[in-house]
């Protein structure tokens, strides 16, 4: 009989992205299994557009910090919980590892359902195989794979276990002369300032390198100097608060410096090459898996990382900026 399988991961961006080299080892394993994923909304293109998911349950959760969205999210919530109840899965793995999660993998009916039980007597009763793995240092690709790994009975495949998505028609990142510069942040200690990244992009363009600034929701309050700076520099501009555009317009870049954030996840499944900004993250744990990459790092204050620091890093990856026939 052919295995359905769920896998549950609500969000960041970037622990979705790293879940996919456990959705690749299922794959392999199982070349005929049915996969399910169930993620927030705002994420579903991420599963999606891997090939290796046969199924995405998508559930609004920011809906209910809005009222007006509220009824319709609780009702997607039910709806959902009511077509895992009636799915017939054989295993659900709960990669989050919140009590509503490990709720509705116990409501999958899957004889076989994995989670981090954490000293949680609610999770002890939801799951029936406790994911090993030290969470807080063992890089997440490598705790994903080994979750899946463990609960069939498998070894562990040694890594690494770099993400996997295929490039979206148009892009170019190969031959691109333009870096990514991704300013946002979830929080405001993991933001290196917009002035470091224009100090940056100043040091990139002088060495043949065309710059992209990427602004998203979270830093609309700088817009308007961000914007100012980018037509004063001739410098690109872009902002996107849904997903599917901004992965079009990423993928048009040769690389991507970010702070510490789910963009640089996504570059570094696409093959980009990546240079990570960090203050309180642990590289070994959550560091973009890039197969050509680099990180700098100040625990106590990000801002004392040096742009030249950060273009050094950069240049050494790029490499000479890519001259185009008849280009000026």
């Amino acid at each position: 009989m052919k295995k359905k399988i769920l896998i549950i991961r609500w969000s960041g961006m970037g622990d979705i992205v790293m879940t996919l080299p456990a959705l690749q080892w299922i794959r392999d394993r199982f070349p005929d299994a049915a996969i399910s994923y169930l993620t927030d909304t705002s994420f579903a293109a991420i599963p999606r557009m891997s090939g290796l998911a046969d199924e995405v349950f998508a559930v609004d959760r920011r809906g209910f910090k809005t009222p007006r969205r509220v009824i319709q999210a609780a009702g997607g919530v039910l709806k959902t919980a009511g077509r895992l109840a009636f799915s017939s899965f054989h295993a659900a793995f709960d990669l989050q590892g919140f009590g509503e999660t490990a709720i509705l993998a116990r409501l999958s009916g899957a004889p076989l359902r994995a989670g981090r039980v954490k000293g949680s007597w609610l999770r002890r009763r939801m799951y029936t195989f406790s994911i090993s793995g030290d969470w807080e240092k063992e890089h997440r690709t490598a705790f994903f794979v080994r979750a899946v790994s463990g609960a069939f009975g498998e070894p562990f495949p040694q890594g690494p276990h770099f993400p996997s998505l295929p490039r979206p028609k148009g892009a170019f990142p190969d031959t691109s002369r333009v870096v990514g510069l991704n300013i946002g942040a979830s929080t405001e200690s993991r933001r290196w300032s917009e002035d470091h990244f224009f100090k940056l992009a100043r040091l990139l363009s002088r060495q043949g390198w065309g710059v992209k600034f990427f602004v998203g929701p979270g830093e609309i309050p700088l817009i308007p100097k961000v914007h100012d700076a980018c037509a004063k520099n001739r410098w690109g501009f872009s902002f996107h608060d849904r997903l599917g555009p901004f992965i079009r317009d990423l993928c048009r870049n040769r690389m991507l410096i970010s702070n510490d954030t789910g963009p640089g996840h996504l570059a570094a499944a696409f093959g980009m090459p990546v240079v990570t900004l960090f203050s309180t993250g642990t590289p070994g744990n959550v560091a973009p898996m890039a197969r050509r990459s680099a990180w700098l790092r100040e625990k106590d204050d990000i801002n004392r990382i040096r742009p030249e620091d950060v273009a050094g890093a950069a240049l050494e990856l790029l490499g000479p900026a890519p001259v185009i026939p008849g280009s000026p």
